[in-house]
């Protein structure tokens, strides 16, 4: 760590980190054909691993002379001292003021870092954006391709399963037609043998007739 963040960190609180309550997402997740997985919303708190992220980004864009940062340490170092907070800002005021700087240049320069940390924001929300693609959106994804799949398997399910059924009502009807079929053939050929043993039952007989009679 730089000895300039090092002072960074000293000019500004850095302690327990603290919920930070009340925090609205800088973002919301994009919406889905399918239900979206839930997102569990949580209380951000302070850290020091992105103090220091957003602590290089000031040092690196760091202003020449006495800016807002050195105002601020003055701030800092006032606040061990029995004062009010008008009188402990108005104090580092006149020490600035004996350099030429103004309450416009301060705020001007506080503006500034604040343009640096908005900066900051800007390229972190595009990062994160990029990881919930990555890590989430390709899910989604295959979420609603899933989806899709087992809907179109579920419909194939319902019509092989009604084209099962038709097959088996005809599989049915085809038996009762068959056992018609049988009965109807078995009565012909029993009618047939009946007629036919009938006929030639009396061809026999005038055969036998015949060769009683007729000598």
């Amino acid at each position: 760590m730089s000895d300039f963040l090092s002072k960074l960190k000293g000019i500004f609180v850095l302690q327990t980190p603290l919920d930070v309550k009340g925090a609205e997402p800088a973002s919301k997740p994009a919406a889905t054909s399918v239900t979206p997985v839930a997102v569990i919303p949580t209380n951000g708190k302070v850290s020091d691993k992105f103090y220091d992220i957003l602590f290089g980004a000031m040092e690196t864009h760091n202003q020449e002379g006495f800016d807002y940062l050195e105002y601020k340490k003055s701030l800092q170092t006032l606040s061990k001292m029995p004062m009010d907070e008008q009188t402990r800002y108005f104090s580092a005021f006149a020490a600035a003021q004996a350099m030429g700087i103004t309450s416009q240049k301060l705020n001007e320069s506080a503006q500034f870092y604040l343009n640096i940390l908005k900066s900051e924001d800007s390229k972190f929300q595009e990062s994160v954006s990029l990881q919930r693609q990555k890590q989430i959106g390709s899910k989604e994804k295959a979420i609603t391709d899933l989806d899709a799949t087992m809907k179109a398997k579920s419909e194939q399910i319902v019509r092989l399963t009604q084209e099962i059924k038709t097959h088996q009502d005809d599989m049915e009807k085809m038996k009762a037609e068959i056992s018609d079929a049988v009965i109807k053939i078995e009565t012909t050929l029993s009618d047939f043998h009946a007629t036919y043993n009938d006929l030639i039952g009396q061809i026999g007989q005038d055969v036998e007739n015949m060769k009683k009679y007729l000598k």
